[in-house]
């Protein structure tokens, strides 16, 4: 076969489902920009100081943080490090400690004019905007009347999705609480428990944003998770990407805690199975089959962003690492229409639970002594300046 071959995508039930799924999306007028859905209603447990936490995302992002909780002396994630270091060190480290300052983001927004849908999420804090909505002409979120914010804080914005994104809220009476996932009665702040910030639905407040008449959400992680078979099984976001870690979350306490790295390996995704020939000899050509199964995220790889596209190569070498053959690539990706509301024009990519299968024809060089070679197969993921590639597995072979 062609070096144009292409894989064959095996579909799983759990993509059938995904239909039923997007039904969950909330959407708005054709003409207006989208908007996130409302979390499902949490379940409360009451710290030591009631009242009960707040819906954490009441109203559209970004949302207002007026008053500080008692004990806190400033919104800044610095301010959190002393008590919280583990989680505030695997952050500073994260995707979202980085939402607003990565290069990628930057470029992006610099290509369709610092577009305030795209930073509702990248700075979800309203004191984290130098600009904020006053009204919308005509009432098309689209539209936005910007005026100057008096309440900015260029240091907050720096931190992008900072700890008080998701974990300062303003309670009913005026004050405000530190919401987390277990009571601290020895804090020196006050503490309101939510069973909230474990849900699913917490991150579907950026993860997922869909346009009336499109057949999927633009941003459709979420929808992805609840059509697998990771969601039937009680598997949530938090189970992969926030797992737990040792370090004192509060003073006294050295149990393990969610890591808050939101870290996402796509080499533990992937299962790559190759067929060959055990002995391959130059100028003679040979098949090579693989056969990629999604068997470690529970959405679609990639997600998120129609822009985002997972290259597959498999590569033949020699012991010394010299090619042996030009590599093989194919591109996994979702790509959309250029205007709202976005339907899909093409869906390569592997679902959860999915799989996708091709075989490729190698003609090994002439020349070369024998020995010993490899396949490899490599997963490039990203743009630059962030482009990462993993090695999902290497296939030792004879090559005479």
């Amino acid at each position: 076969m062609s070096s144009t071959t292409r894989f064959a995508l095996v579909t799983t039930a759990a993509i059938a489902a995904i239909g039923i799924a997007l039904a969950r999306g909330k959407t708005v007028p054709a003409e207006e920009e989208p908007t996130q859905p409302a979390p499902e209603a949490p379940t409360v447990a009451v710290s030591a100081a009631p009242p009960p936490a707040p819906r954490l995302f009441p109203s559209p992002l970004p949302i207002p943080i007026d008053v500080l909780p008692a004990g806190l002396a400033s919104l800044s994630a610095q301010g959190c490090n002393a008590c919280h270091a583990a989680a505030h060190d695997t952050w500073a480290t994260s995707r979202h400690g980085s939402a607003w300052t990565d290069p990628v983001f930057q470029a992006a927004m610099a290509s369709v004019g610092d577009s305030t849908l795209c930073q509702s999420c990248h700075l979800p804090i309203q004191n984290q905007h130098a600009r904020i909505a006053n009204g919308y002409v005509d009432g098309a979120i689209s539209r936005p009347q910007l005026v100057q914010n008096e309440a900015f804080d260029a240091g907050l914005r720096a931190e992008g999705v900072t700890c008080v994104a998701c974990h300062v809220r303003t309670l009913p009476d005026g004050s405000a609480t530190v919401l987390g996932t277990h009571a601290a009665s020895n804090s020196p702040h006050s503490v309101t428990v939510t069973t909230e910030l474990q849900t699913p639905e917490f991150c579907a407040t950026c993860h997922e944003v869909t346009w009336p008449g499109a057949d999927q959400p633009y941003y459709a992680t979420y929808s992805e998770w609840k059509a697998s078979g990771w969601a039937t099984a009680g598997a949530t976001c938090q189970t992969c990407h926030m797992a737990p870690t040792t370090g004192a979350r509060v003073p006294g306490s050295n149990g393990a805690g969610p890591a808050h790295t939101f870290a996402a390996d796509p080499s533990r995704a992937l299962t790559a199975l190759v067929r060959m020939p055990g002995t391959i000899h130059r100028n003679e050509p040979f098949d090579l089959s693989l056969t990629l199964q999604n068997t470690g995220a529970g959405h679609s790889l990639p997600t998120g962003n129609p822009g985002k596209a997972a290259i597959v190569t498999v590569v033949l070498l020699d012991g010394a690492g010299k090619e042996l053959a030009p590599a093989w690539s194919q591109t996994f990706a979702r790509t959309v229409d250029a205007v709202a509301p976005y339907k899909t024009t093409a869906d390569t990519r592997i679902a959860a639970g999915g799989q996708a299968a091709a075989t490729h024809r190698y003609t090994p060089s002439v020349k070369g002594a024998p020995g010993l070679g490899f396949a490899e197969v490599r997963l490039t993921l990203g743009k630059l300046p962030s482009v990462r590639t993993y090695v999902l597995t290497r296939v030792p072979v004879s090559v005479e």
